[in-house]
């Protein structure tokens, strides 16, 4: 798998604006996913996201509880927590790390983000986080076989790893002081059992690259790939967030649209067949979800019974989906759906 920065790509750019099917939408069966917390109320956690799917079911994503924030894998029904160490970055092996699980592989893999500590130390560039709440402190991170190694997109010290394919490529952003102009879509190709290769990738010239991009799937072979981008970012009026396919190295905007124009458009996963999925806002914090099949037919809505705001973050094979849902109470839940054509 090749490494392409958006930037390779930009001078083919297309639009593909797709409007919501009108005739009868897919169903799902639905059922809640909450991260366990002994002393909340109702013992779930105060919120739960699930962020990624593989071909056998098993479930990533994050909870946060009053101690603070903890990946999840959910297997086979049982709930487990998955939290960075501090020692992957120089801390101690005790003191665990706000951690993001995200995405994880056919053989079980997981990528995800952590929250680095607070180390002002230029004797240690890789865990350089200046002050909590800078993205410098964001890093990515894979578990494979029990243990965690660091993700960093080389020559940059804020990295998300959201995607990692069956053959180990891995995508997401790479960022600088902001999570928008200096954030840029990425892909890597895995070199050996655990370190990554940028096959060239390197941002040369920022100034022809895709700013405020996240690469967030592909097909395993790379050829199709999908994320968003935000254009006129400097401009919060102006500020417009779009979807966007590269396939053989063409990239088209996508946009769903709606009776009065595009939604702001985001695309979080794409499975083996070249289906993705994400959300659209249809105003400030309402979100409905949907699933674009890779056949090319209309997208089709996916709304949790009940939810005020639905996001769906990630999609297996067999075309099951996860998200997060929020609920009328304002309660933030994960969920997971299953076709009800595969029942």
């Amino acid at each position: 798998m090749q490494a392409r920065m958006l930037r390779e790509v930009l001078s083919l750019t297309g639009v593909l604006s797709l409007l919501l099917g009108s005739g009868a939408a897919q169903s799902f069966n639905f059922d809640p996913i909450d991260g366990p917390c002994s002393d909340c109320s109702g013992g779930i956690a105060l919120s739960t996201t699930a962020y990624g799917i593989n071909p056998a079911g098993d479930i990533v994503g994050n909870y946060n509880d009053k101690a603070g924030q903890h990946g999840f894998l959910l297997k086979d029904g049982q709930f487990t927590t998955i939290d960075v160490p501090a020692s992957l970055v120089g801390g101690s092996p005790r003191t665990a790390l706000p951690t993001i699980a995200r995405g994880i592989s056919p053989d079980g893999d997981i990528v995800g983000s952590f929250t680095a500590p607070v180390n002002s130390d230029p004797a240690d560039p890789l865990w350089y986080c200046p002050k909590a709440g800078s993205t410098y402190c964001i890093k990515g991170f894979l578990y494979r076989r029990g243990k965690f190694s660091l993700v960093l997109y080389p020559g940059q010290l804020g990295t998300i790893a959201q995607r990692i394919t069956p053959a180990g490529g891995i995508y997401g952003c790479l960022h600088g002081a902001d999570m928008m102009g200096s954030m840029y879509g990425y892909g890597m190709a895995r070199s050996g059992d655990t370190s990554l290769q940028s096959d060239g990738g390197e941002l040369a010239d920022p100034s022809q690259s895709l700013p405020a991009s996240m690469e967030n799937g592909a097909t395993p072979d790379g050829r199709i790939r999908a994320g968003f981008y935000t254009s006129d970012f400097m401009n919060p009026i102006k500020a417009f967030t779009h979807g966007y396919v590269v396939e053989d190295g063409i990239l088209r905007t996508y946009d769903i649209l709606g009776p009065s124009g595009p939604f702001q458009t985001f695309i979080w996963d794409m499975n083996t067949a070249g289906d993705f999925v994400g959300y659209y806002v249809f105003s400030p914090g309402r979100r409905h979800g949907f699933v674009q099949p890779g056949n090319g037919s209309a997208p089709v809505t996916v709304d949790y019974p009940g939810a005020i705001s639905t996001s769906v973050a990630g999609i297996n094979p067999g075309g099951t989906i996860v998200g997060q849902q929020i609920d009328a109470a304002g309660h933030v839940h994960g969920f997971v759906a299953v076709p009800a054509t595969a029942n």
